[in-house]
């Protein structure tokens, strides 16, 4: 939380939910924003421990603010992140208009528990592919570029991606999801964070390249495999939800793709494989891909 004081861009405020902690951090992160003087509103719902996807849409429904940022509980803030962020916001704002879905994503850092440097990029560490200009859907769906403590979106976002429906595997992904269909997805190619990684990480890092999956699937094929298919069933009800969630607004090829991907188990054995690779949907490495194939 230290580095939000030392945001170069000091007009923010903080919105905080609780997720059913068992220790003092609702006592303790309100005692910090009194000590330093920090807008802070405390998010009341009584839901209890709904975990990071639900927590962070709550957050979405409760702000009004033009702009948000997620804030994660174990990551640092370089002191340019909401200034670089904001601009590039600001700067798509400016042709589109303030009613555009908007999302900044940029890389990160990142370190151990104790802030030691692994790896200078996390999109180089973990093979990150780029987002194509045209139709997005195709490789977002499969495959996730965005990182929630590297991102700011406008107000038009959280009011359009909000409420986050169950079925969202993470609520960056959705963000990301929603901002590419609608508006604009974008691309921020500079670290404004230390990304922390150790055992209580919601989401870590995994090393995705293809060398760290060839590894992994020679060590254990089967495990792998069945790794890979609970993470398309959780892909498939995403889409599902993204797809009747937006079912009246989008075009007609996303609506086909998203539906598609969602109900594949309607489809037959090659059929899946045939939709896979009509429509294009790409992962980020070579073995991936071909794990993903044999196991749609």
């Amino acid at each position: 939380m230290q580095s939000l004081l030392g945001q170069t861009h000091s007009d923010w405020r903080l919105i905080v939910r609780d997720d059913g902690s068992s220790d003092r951090s609702r006592e303790l992160v309100g005692e910090w924003a009194r000590d330093h003087g920090v807008e802070c509103e405390m998010l009341d719902d009584g839901l209890g421990n709904i975990g990071a996807c639900a927590s962070f849409g709550k957050l979405l429904e409760a702000t009004d603010a033009p702009y948000f940022a997620c804030c994660d509980q174990d990551d640092v803030w370089l002191p340019e992140k909401l200034g670089i962020m904001l601009k590039a916001v600001r700067t798509l704002e400016t042709p589109n208009g303030a009613q555009t879905p908007l999302l900044a994503y940029s890389d990160l850092v990142l370190v151990d528990g104790e802030l030691n440097r692994i790896a200078g990029s996390f999109r180089q560490h973990c093979s990150i592919a780029s987002i194509p200009s045209s139709l997005p859907l195709r490789r977002l769906l499969v495959h996730n570029v965005v990182t929630g403590c590297a991102t700011l979106g406008n107000n038009t976002l959280a009011r359009l991606a909000a409420p986050i429906p169950e079925g969202t595997r993470m609520h960056d992904w959705w963000l990301a999801l929603v901002a590419a269909e609608f508006g604009r997805l974008i691309d921020v190619p500079v670290q404004t964070a230390l990304y922390r990684q150790h055992g209580r990480n919601t989401l870590g890092a995994a090393r995705l390249g293809t060398a760290g999956a060839l590894s992994r699937f020679a060590a254990e094929p089967l495990a792998v495999l069945k790794t890979r298919a609970a993470i398309i069933e959780g892909e498939k009800r995403q889409a599902r939800a993204f797809h009747d969630r937006f079912l009246t607004r989008l075009s007609d090829t996303s609506r086909e793709i998203a539906r598609g991907y969602g109900y594949l188990d309607e489809r037959g054995f090659l059929a899946r494989k045939a939709f896979v690779i009509r429509n294009g949907l790409k992962r980020h490495n070579l073995l991936s891909q071909l794990t993903f194939l044999a196991t749609v």
